[in-house]
Order: C-alpha cells, then structure tokens, then sequence
C-alpha cells in the first residue's frame, strides 16, 4: 500500500488541525453556558481576579466556528449559504455592541440570557461583550463569511485577518506576564483570556479553511517554510516560557527583579538549547545534501561523458516530447540536436510500428522495463530498425518524470535476420519457396474457412527428362532451366497463390479459391503450356516440360493425404507421354 507524501501528510495534518480549533472553540464556549446555567464560576473564567466570559461572548465564538465548519472542505451550496449567514449575525451583533458603547447607552439585549446571574455582577454593562471583543469579532466575522468567496479577497482576507488577531494577541500575553493593567482589564470589565484564547483559535482555524491564500499560500509555496515555522515557535517559545517559569520563582519568594531575571535567564537557557539542536539537526541535513548534490553533479558528468561517447542513443522523454538527447544521434540519425529535441517523437515512427509502441509505453509507464523493435525516421526521411531498451525515469527527489531509452540502430542485424529467414523459408535457386513453408501454407490453408463453393486446388509438377538435360548441357545450364521454369510457373498463377520447390526438379502449386475441377485443370494447362516454351541459355535451344497432378482438397483432409493423392496423379502423367496433366 502506497504512503502519502509529505504534501499530502501536510495537508491531513493542517485540515485536521483547522477543524480541532473550530471544535475546540465550541467546546469552551458550552462549558461556559454550562457554568453559567449551573453557576459553577470557574468553568467561566480560568482565576477569579480574571475576568468571566459573558453568554453573550461564548454564543458569538460558538456562532462563527459552527460557520466555519459548515464552510469547511467541499461545502454544497446550502453548507455555504448557511455559515455566511451565522457570520453576518455575528458581525451584526458586533455592530450592535459597538454601537450600544458608542451611545452609552443599552438596547436592552445585554441581559437576554441569564439576566439574574449577570446583574449580580458589579459591572457597568452587565452581560455585555467588552468593547475590545466586539472589535475583534467583527473582521473575523467579516473573514468568515469570505472563505468562500474568491472574488476580490486579495487584500481584504488577510487584513480582515491581522485586525482580528491584533487584540486577543496582545491581551493573552498580558494575561501571560500579568499587566492587565496595560489591556484595561480589572475582574468586572476587559476581555476575558478564555476569549483571547478563543478568538485566536478561530482565526487559525479561519486561515486553515482556505491554505490556498495568504498567508499560508505564501509560506507553503517557500522552499524554507520549515525554517520560518521553526524561527516563529523559537520567538513564540521564549516568552511563553518565561511566562511559565515566573510563577515557580514567584513561589520561592524572591522580589520581583530577581523574579524576572531568574525567568529570562532559564527562558533563554530553554529557548538556546532548542535553538542549538534544532540548528545542529539543520547543520547535519545541509551537510547531507551538499553531500548528496556533490555526488549527484559526479554523476551526472559521468553518465554524460557516457552518453557523449556511446553508440547508442539515450533519450529521456516528458510528455511525448524529447526533453534531453545525447549527441550519438547526430551519426546515427541525423543531427543537429536541436532538430530532435523538444519535438514530438511519435511522428518519426513508422506508421506501422505506433501501435505496438504505444502499447510498449504504457507497460514502461507501468513501471515495467521494456525491448522494443521499431523504425524511426531519420532526419533525411529514411526510416531505421532500432532496438530501444526503455523504463521509467526517476529523478533526484525520488520522482517519475517520464521515460529514459537506449535507442540502437540494428538496420545490420535486421537485414541479417531477414536473409536468415528467408533462406530458412525460400529456396536459393528458384526464388520459390521451399519444402516446409510449401507444406505450411498447404496446412493453413486447409485449416482456413473458405467461401462457399470454393475449393484448395494442388498441382503437383516434375520436370520432365531433368536429369538428361543436366547431362548433356551440364549442371549450370539445368540451373536456369530450373530457375526459368520456377519463374514461368509464378508467372501463370495470381499473386495469393504459392509455388514452391519441394526438392531437386519437383515443384507444389497451391491454388486457394478454386470453384471446380475444371478451373483447376485449366489452371494447370496454361502452366504447362508456358513451361512447354523454348527456353534460351547461351546460344541454345533447350526444351523442358512438366508433368502435372491436379486434385482439389477434401474437407477436413490433412496435408498428407492430398499431397499423396496430387503426387499419385503427377506419376501417373510420367508413366504416360509425360508432358501432360493428370487430374484426381
């Protein structure tokens, strides 16, 4: 089973972490309406000089991670529609409130929930979202309601972004080093931590919904990314760690500057031996890949001072096309380089052999290693056998990128296979086919359906008094009376017919299509009849004839037995005047 590849592990990891914030959020924000409907206090600020979420509040938070996560993915139109609208509530909501401070005054809705348990706080604005709340929900309610709209976003989302997140930053971290004094927050006014804390997760979880904008498109696309993520935790981890030291030296009762100097110190003591690991683990990899790119540039000269000297073609393709060629091709094909590569390489190859290597390119692209014979049109338009040997083409990270092929032109190797072949099919002399390819086409053709009302007809011939003409004119002269006689005879019958010489002056016609006895026997007198004809060579008059044994196949007759009854027939015409056809 194939792993996913750090993109794909990267993206689970971002998706999942973007819907645990949304959820997250939810969770703190029914735990504070259960504290409320219970009065359990603490479930609705963390210490008690801190200041409480109000239901107001935690309706909000829960209103804009229910529209981020209705947004979430691939949302249908309704899905989307839905989480627009909670987050144009939450805005106007927003808006209500803002306005409500800006007119010092009350619209009555602060005390809708809980009234009785809100107005026993000494508050000015009992049930009230504090005023730096509002300020904060507002763009992120405006960003909400933009996941999913792509249209001039540019700018707007990660400004939307930056506001939302300015005041829950800067009040959790005076939460964390305890100057609520510098955020205006006391026990009965400001804006609770549970809040911060809130608000900073659904802005994460709002820039986590759509990756593909800024800032997230920004740093994925970076080639440091791990880097600049590495340097923002070391920077968000000091003072996160200070901020949790200070209450264990606070506890063993020195002043307030020994307090803070004892913090920083093993802060930076913490935040510097992480710095030195992480920057030593980084060291190691950079060695290791200075080392890797020093070995991969050897490699590389090393296989193109191979490829720049070998005799057969190496060719890398992408796409169709020839990213990369050696210069070998040059003498072989043709040259300059720029003509081959670039260019779509089908186009070169015979009409005839494209199928069979598309066929081989799907295999290779199966991740099989493949032989191949085809031709290739060279750059003066002649056409060559050439023997590619291809596989895929992986490259540094690991990757396929296309095929790699050693292309060998064998034009040599299959002109010698061809003589081969045909000295193994064809016999020397004649031009005719010889004993066994005869008796193979005789086998095929009795094994082939055939028409209605048509028949395999078979001559049997033998020249005749062949041995007296060897005697008297002499071997040599016998040859082109054999070789004249083969050609007579191929040049009485049709093309998609077969002659061949089955040994010494004994020949076998193969008529396929034959209607009757009588085309058949007709067929054998015009071959007679044209063989009958003087025959020149060297000044003399040389008569040959041929005796003939016709007879059509039967049905499902095998090859010896109409060979042996045609045989039969030819023996019978040489037993009489010879010269003559004896059909069967």
């Amino acid at each position: 089973m194939d792993r996913p590849g750090p993109d794909a592990r990267l993206e689970s990891a971002m998706n999942t972490s973007g819907r645990a914030a949304a959820l997250l959020v939810l969770v703190v924000a029914a735990l504070t309406w259960v504290g409320w409907t219970a009065g359990i206090e603490r479930l609705t600020r963390i210490y008690p000089t801190w200041p409480q979420m109000m239901p107001w509040t935690a309706l909000w938070l829960a209103t804009l991670g229910a529209a981020i996560l209705l947004q979430w993915g691939n949302p249908s139109r309704e899905r989307r529609w839905a989480g627009r609208c909670l987050a144009a509530a939450a805005a106007a909501f927003a808006v209500l409130v803002l306005a409500e401070y800006a007119s010092l005054g009350s619209f009555t809705v602060d005390r809708i929930w809980f009234g009785e348990a809100v107005g026993m706080r000494e508050w000015s604005w009992p049930g009230r979202p504090s005023v730096q709340t509002a300020l904060s929900a507002l763009p992120l309610a405006t960003a909400v309601a933009l996941i999913r709209v792509d249209r001039c976003t540019r700018a707007v989302w990660p400004l939307c972004l930056a506001a939302s997140a300015a005041i829950p930053f800067v009040t959790a971290g005076a939460y964390l080093f305890d100057a609520l004094a510098l955020v205006g927050v006391s026990p009965s006014k400001g804006q609770a931590f549970l809040t911060a804390a809130a608000l900073l997760l659904l802005v994460a979880a709002t820039s986590l919904a759509r990756v593909d904008r800024f800032p997230l498109a920004w740093l994925l696309a970076r080639p440091d990314r791990s880097s600049l993520v590495r340097l923002l935790a070391i920077l968000a981890g000091f003072p996160l760690v200070v901020a949790v030291v200070r209450p264990i030296f606070l506890e063993l009762g020195p002043d307030a500057n020994a307090q803070w100097t004892f913090s920083i110190l093993l802060g930076t003591a913490v935040v510097g031996a992480v710095t030195f690991y992480f920057s030593q683990r980084e060291q190691h990899l950079l060695i290791a890949k200075e080392l890797a790119s020093k070995q991969r540039a050897e490699a590389e000269t090393r296989y193109r001072i191979l490829a720049d000297n070998a005799v057969d073609i190496i060719v890398h393709f992408r796409g169709g096309g020839v990213a990369w060629i050696s210069p070998s091709v040059e003498p072989a094909l043709g040259g300059p380089l720029s003509r081959w590569t670039g260019t779509d390489f089908a186009r070169r190859i015979h009409p005839e052999d494209r199928d069979k290597l598309q066929t081989a390119l799907r295999r290779i692209a199966g991740g099989e290693q493949v032989l191949q014979r085809f031709r290739v049109c060279s750059l003066d338009g002649e056409y060559h056998w050439v023997d590619g040997h291809g596989k895929p083409y992986t490259d540094a990270q690991g990757s396929t990128d296309g095929l790699i092929a050693a292309l060998r032109v064998v034009d040599d190797q299959v002109e010698a296979e061809q003589q081969l072949e045909r000295l193994a099919r064809f016999d020397t002399l004649t031009g005719l086919v010889n004993r066994a390819e005869a008796l193979a086409r005789l086998d095929a053709a009795l094994r082939q359906p055939r028409p209605p009302e048509t028949h395999v007809g078979v001559l049997f011939c033998d020249v005749d008094h062949f041995k007296a003409i060897n005697d008297r004119w002499g071997h040599g002269t016998g040859d082109v009376v054999l070789a004249t006689v083969a050609a007579r005879i191929r040049a009485s019958v049709r093309r998609e017919d077969t002659v061949g010489r089955t040994g010494g002056d004994e020949m076998l016609i193969l008529l396929p299509g034959v209607r009757s006895a009588d085309e058949l026997a007709q067929i054998a007198e015009k071959i007679r009849r044209r063989v009958a004809e003087p025959i020149h060579v060297s000044g003399n008059t040389i008569g040959a004839t041929l005796s003939i044994g016709a007879t059509l196949a039967l049905p499902a007759e095998s090859v010896d037995a109409v060979t042996a009854r045609a045989d039969e027939a030819m023996y019978r015409a040489k037993s009489g005047d010879r010269n003559a056809v004896v059909a069967t």
